[in-house]
C-alpha cells in the first residue's frame, strides 16, 4: 500500500480530521491488517474485544497473524467484554453508544474473541462483520474462510449472521468484500438463502 492509500490520508482527502472528526476506532480483532492503520489515530478512542486482545499479545496471537511488535507504542485500547443481553441469535452484546444503537456482538471462529459491529439506523441495520466472513457470497454459501481458527465455530457464526439478517433489514459489510462499498451505496439489504440448521 502506498502511503497516500493509508486510512489517515484517505480520510484527510475526504475533509476528515482523525483527531477532531473520528470519535472512536473499533477493532473487530487484532490481526495485522486490522491494526495496521492505528498510527493515524493517536488521539482517538480505540475499542477492542478483551478476549481477542488477550490472545493476540502472546505467541499464539503471533502465530495467528497478530503483530503486536508493530502496534503503536501508545496503544492502550479500551477493552470490552460481551456483558450485555442477547441480540437476536447472538448470545450477548456490548453497547458502544448510550442509546444502544451501536453495539458489538460476538462472532468468533475466524479468531477467538472476534466481534462484529451492529449499527441500527431508523429503517435499516448495518452489520460490520470484520472477518467473520470474507464476502457476502461466502456468507450465503456458509463457506468458512481459509484463515479460520475454528471452522465449526465459524460456521455457527455464519448461521447466526444469516438468522440476524433474516429478522431485520440488514446490510452486511465484511471487511474484505470488494462488493461492500457498492452494496453500501445502494443500501442493498442482504436476503439470506435458506438457513442451514446443520449442527
Amino acid at each position: 500500500m502506498a502511503p497516500l492509500e493509508e486510512v489517515g490520508p484517505r480520510l484527510h482527502s475526504m475533509g476528515l480530521d482523525t483527531a477532531r472528526d473520528i470519535q472512536a476506532v473499533i477493532l473487530t480483532h487484532c490481526h495485522h491488517d486490522h491494526t495496521g492503520g492505528l498510527d493515524h489515530f493517536p488521539h482517538t478512542r480505540v475499542i477492542a474485544p478483551r478476549e481477542n486482545w488477550m490472545v493476540s499479545r502472546g505467541r499464539r496471537g503471533m502465530l495467528m497473524g497478530c503483530l503486536p511488535q508493530r502496534w503503536p507504542t501508545w496503544l492502550r485500547p479500551e477493552l470490552v467484554t460481551m456483558d450485555g443481553p442477547p441480540v437476536g441469535p447472538f448470545p450477548a452484546s456490548h453497547a458502544i453508544t448510550a442509546d444502544g444503537r451501536i453495539l458489538l456482538v460476538p462472532t468468533p471462529g475466524h479468531v477467538d474473541g472476534h466481534v462484529s459491529v451492529v449499527v441500527r439506523d431508523n429503517d435499516i441495520t448495518y452489520l460490520l462483520a470484520g472477518d467473520a466472513t470474507y464476502s457476502q457470497r461466502n456468507l450465503d454459501a456458509e463457506l468458512t474462510d481459509g484463515v479460520t481458527n475454528d471452522p465449526r465455530t465459524a460456521s455457527a457464526t455464519l448461521r447466526a449472521i444469516k438468522s440476524f439478517a433474516a429478522a431485520e433489514p440488514t446490510i452486511v459489510l465484511p471487511a474484505h468484500d470488494p462488493d461492500g462499498p457498492a452494496r453500501l451505496a445502494a443500501r442493498a439489504v442482504y436476503s439470506p438463502s435458506a438457513l442451514d440448521h446443520r449442527r
